[in-house]
């Protein structure tokens, strides 16, 4: 029986090393800084994300995230919840709603 753990163990070994860190870029609109902080704290606010960025000027987002944990899809559909347009998911129109006047993007372009 303590042999037969052992073997299980190894075999689960791989599967475990293969879990890794994986680096997540794309576009999410925005505006300003109140921006930044909302989307930043939309997706670190799942668990397995870290490291996240989100640059005003490129709208471009970047996080990491442990594949075991999270996929792409769960960051984008936690920023699209705050009110965010992500690449492939529009942002929650009652949450977009109620970002303040500077951030809705949508209404008139902002430098």
């Amino acid at each position: 029986m303590n042999t037969l753990l052992r073997l299980c163990a190894l075999l689960m070994l791989p599967v475990a090393l293969f879990a890794a860190e994986q680096k997540l870029t794309l576009k999410v609109a925005g505006n300003c800084g109140s921006c930044k902080k909302r989307i930043v704290k939309a997706a670190e606010s799942i668990d397995g994300v870290s490291d996240a960025a989100w640059d005003k000027k490129t709208k471009v987002f970047t996080a990491v995230y442990d594949d075991a944990k999270v996929k792409p899809a769960d960051v984008k559909k936690a920023i699209a919840a705050a009110g965010y347009d992500t690449e492939d998911v529009k942002g929650n129109d009652e949450a977009y709603s109620k970002l303040p006047d500077c951030c809705r993007y949508r209404d008139r372009e902002h430098e």
